[in-house]
């Protein structure tokens, strides 16, 4: 990674959600994953299109990391 934030370009911003993509798909983690992929891909393309899909992929991550609401049973 680069230290100098100016620096970073669409070629690093490729190769870092690429590598995230794939940490991801290794930790279990399918549909953030895909989304990170794609995001990657289009990353060359269109900025609009990246930013798209990696606020989608972190929503998708959060989601997934937060716990599921404890239900309580009514008896009637």
């Amino acid at each position: 990674m680069r230290t100098n934030r100016v620096a970073f370009n669409v070629e690093d911003a490729h190769e870092c959600c690429g590598f995230v993509a794939k940490l991801c798909k290794e930790a279990g983690c399918e549909e953030p994953a895909d989304l990170c992929g794609k995001a990657a891909e289009s990353v060359l393309a269109s900025e609009e299109k990246y930013l798209e899909l990696c606020s989608q992929s972190c929503m998708k991550c959060g989601e997934s990391r937060r716990p599921a609401p404890k239900r309580t049973m009514y008896v009637a």
